[in-house]
């Protein structure tokens, strides 16, 4: 997948651009975030998807905030792989905008490590989506977030000022 966002791209390159995410599975306000196309545009290339054979699932899911998102020390962990890896893919520029192309991969990464976990089933170790990997990757980028690195385990973790649990290391815990 080569999903790269330019500031000045063609309409055709922000259509698979659009295309590319709507497979990945981003939903319809993040795809016209990212692409600038319009909520029109954007049926457009889920009915271009659908006649191409594509089972997309139905997102009603908005997106949220790490208040939302980070409940627990197990939901810390889980942000804290998920944006560790995304850091370690996209590099100290993910600090300033966002690069899909990294998120993806990085999300690609979580979800496999995640499948990997032996009690998956139970309902507490629940695995985010990618659009809650947007959302935290979104606070990373506007400062509302970070990456801190542990003085006690040397473990890096990642805090939200909107989280609504302890801003302390989660691997400690």
């Amino acid at each position: 997948m080569n999903i790269k966002n330019t500031g000045s791209s063609s309409y055709l390159e922000r259509f698979i651009m659009a295309r590319e995410m709507a497979i990945s599975g981003y939903i319809s306000k993040i795809i016209t975030i990212e692409t600038k196309l319009t909520y029109k545009q954007i049926r457009r290339v889920y009915r271009y998807l659908k006649e191409d054979g594509y089972i997309l699932k139905k997102k009603s899911r908005a997106y949220r905030s790490g208040a939302t998102l980070i409940r627990n020390y197990i939901s810390k962990i889980h942000a804290s792989l998920l944006m560790q890896l995304y850091y370690n893919i996209g590099g100290k520029k993910v600090l300033v905008s966002i690069n899909i192309e990294a998120l993806t991969k990085a999300f690609t990464l979580y979800y496999n490590i995640y499948s990997e976990i032996p009690e998956v089933d139970n309902k507490k170790w629940l695995p985010f989506d990618i659009t809650d990997a947007w959302c935290l990757a979104d606070e990373l980028r506007s400062n509302n977030a970070m990456i801190e690195n542990c003085n006690i385990c040397n473990c890096s973790y990642f805090t939200s000022i909107n989280q609504s649990t302890s801003v302390d290391c989660p691997f400690c815990k």
